[in-house]
């Protein structure tokens, strides 16, 4: 099964990543003019159609695809789909629009950290013609028809080009990474802080104005759907400040990053009650204890 009913008018996509269930998640918003908020990694597209054709939307219903950012677990299928969407329009951020248009600083800095053998199992972007991506800026209006309508919000920290969505009449939000990751199964908030340009203050920051919001739901997209909203503004909050503090500490004594990320890997799953981590968790873990690192020596 590759989608799930979350709400009357919302589905949850499980774009299968690099085949592993309950990892990356897309979102359909299903209606006059329907919206696929975020679409996962390149390989991953064809999950995505099958998740539509499960719902009963042809990829020509399609209107709007919304990467929140340009990552490419977000974005990186965008342009592979738009071939099978000729009516839908990219909405993405100002600062993240040039990278979709042409993805060559986008991949050339994945590469360097995740290696080209696992961006090889991702995906490679493809371009997306400039005249299919419309820019969006601090806060966008959406009109989706039939008395539905979004708010498109720039939520800057993990990324400085992300965008979240508040569908208005529900209130419910599609978070991107502003919130850590939670998976399925694992009682454990993993932080999502991956190079280059993971900002605390400014995701923290970020938190404190979509909390006004008052949202009723998160929709995340690692993975799923939260009605514990506090309790993930709250530890996203609590879970960043305490890493940049730990993996600061390991910085200044030259502990490699290797083993820092095994102490974190290590932290979270105890907090998680497990012995160990599956692979992709200790992967996320290890992005996000790179990125900490990162805006250290930026910072230094």
């Amino acid at each position: 099964m590759y989608s799930t009913k979350v709400s009357d008018r919302v589905y949850m996509l499980d774009t299968y990543a690099l085949g592993q269930p309950g990892t990356v998640s897309a979102y359909l918003v299903k209606g006059a003019k329907p919206a696929l908020v975020d679409c996962g990694y390149a390989s991953s597209y064809k999950s995505v159609l099958m998740g539509l054709a499960e719902v009963g939307v042809m990829p020509t219903d399609v209107r709007y695809i919304i990467p929140t950012h340009v990552h490419l677990d977000h974005a990186g299928a965008a342009g592979r789909l738009l071939k099978e969407m000729p009516n839908a329009q990219v909405l993405a951020h100002e600062r993240g629009a040039p990278h979709l248009i042409d993805p060559t600083r986008l991949v050339e800095s994945s590469t360097k950290v995740f290696g080209s053998a696992i961006m090889t199992l991702y995906g490679l972007p493809e371009p997306i013609p400039g005249d299919r991506i419309t820019a969006v800026g601090e806060e966008t209006a959406l009109d989706l028809g039939e008395g539905l309508s979004a708010t498109l919000i720039h939520t800057p920290g993990h990324a400085p080009h992300q965008i979240s969505v508040v569908l208005d009449q529900t209130k419910a939000m599609f978070t991107a990474d502003a919130v850590g990751i939670v998976y399925p199964g694992m009682k454990a908030l993993i932080p999502t802080t991956p190079p280059p340009s993971f900002n605390p203050t400014e995701l923290v920051a970020t938190i404190g104005n979509i909390r006004q919001t008052k949202l009723s739901e998160l929709l995340v997209p690692h993975f799923g759907a939260r009605k514990d909203v506090d309790w993930v503004f709250d530890r996203t909050v609590e879970l960043v400040q305490r890493w940049v503090e730990v993996v600061k500490g390991l910085w200044k004594k030259g502990v490699s990053l290797d083993r820092a990320a095994e102490i974190m890997q290590e932290e979270v799953a105890k907090d998680a009650g497990a012995p160990s981590l599956p692979i992709y968790a200790q992967v996320s873990v290890r992005t996000s204890v790179m990125g900490v690192i990162h805006y250290l020596e930026k910072n230094a």
